[in-house]
């Protein structure tokens, strides 16, 4: 994700030369949003908020998110580090990935599916999961993975999160079951357009938790990019390199090169 700006270049670029990318520089503090937007709706934040400002003792029955289901759409590396935090949470972690030749990180699911066992794979995820997490990447292959037919198979109290790429979720899907209380709430943290446009039904919904595209803007990520950058070019200018270790290869590479130019937006792995 975020390759938008160099797409150009990528598009002249002879097929044998090497791509990587920034693996590992925003998972932490995005699965920490990941798990933020989960306990914002599980704890119920908006209520507690709402019975502070009204000064009523409203001493309800307090959610835990220990035993519940957390379903993974895309489980790259910023889906793997959810995941891990979750684990600890005591929840349980379903996956699907688009490619079944990615294993790396599948030990932490309690079950993977893959996009080749069909569509209802993709569903299964969304009818279990109590929260729901899309990280993909954009490109053509996940443009509006997460849409009207997914929704619609959500628990009533379920929650669904985004933030990989806005291109990923069906913005006007989602509006509908938000605005329709179909589920509980969503989180949103990529936008189809950025920034998001004032007339945006997006704004108007108290069941959304929203945020700027700033989930990764946290106060180390430019050291943390900088120093994955060092490793990389380490890793090209020794005598031994034939090829990066988180090279992106195969189909991916060939649809990066591809990818029509959009909007820029900041740069994230999720492969």
């Amino acid at each position: 994700a975020g390759v938008d700006t160099l797409v150009p270049v990528l598009n002249h670029l002879k097929a044998e030369v090497p791509l990587t990318n920034a693996k590992g520089a925003f998972s932490r503090g995005l699965a920490e949003y990941g798990v933020a937007a989960m306990l914002h709706f599980n704890k119920q934040i908006p209520r507690l908020q709402a019975n502070r400002g009204a000064r009523i003792w409203d001493k309800f029955i307090m959610n835990a998110l220990h035993g519940k289901t957390c379903g993974f759409i895309g489980f790259g590396d910023i889906a793997q580090h959810t995941a891990k935090l979750c684990r600890a949470l005591g929840m349980r972690v379903l996956a699907w990935r688009n490619r079944k030749t990615k294993s790396e990180g599948n030990e932490l699911a309690d079950r993977v599916l893959y996009a080749s066992d069909g569509p209802q794979a993709k569903h299964e995820i969304f009818e279990q999961s109590d929260f729901v997490i899309c990280s993909l990447p954009g490109g053509e292959a996940t443009y509006h993975a997460c849409g009207a037919a997914e929704f619609a198979v959500m628990k009533p109290d379920g929650v669904f999160i985004s933030m990989g790429r806005g291109s990923c979720v069906d913005e006007a899907a989602l509006v509908e079951v938000l605005k329709n209380k179909k589920i509980l709430g969503a989180a949103l943290d990529v936008f189809e357009k950025e920034p998001l446009p004032l007339e945006s039904p997006l704004w108007d919904l108290e069941n959304l938790l929203l945020s700027p595209h700033n989930a990764d803007l946290t106060p180390t990520y430019m050291n943390q990019t900088f120093d994955i950058f060092l490793e990389k070019l380490s890793e090209f200018r020794s005598s031994s390199f034939s090829g990066f270790k988180d090279q992106v290869e195969g189909p991916r590479a060939t649809e990066l090169r591809q990818t029509p130019q959009v909007a820029p937006v900041a740069a994230r792995s999720c492969p």
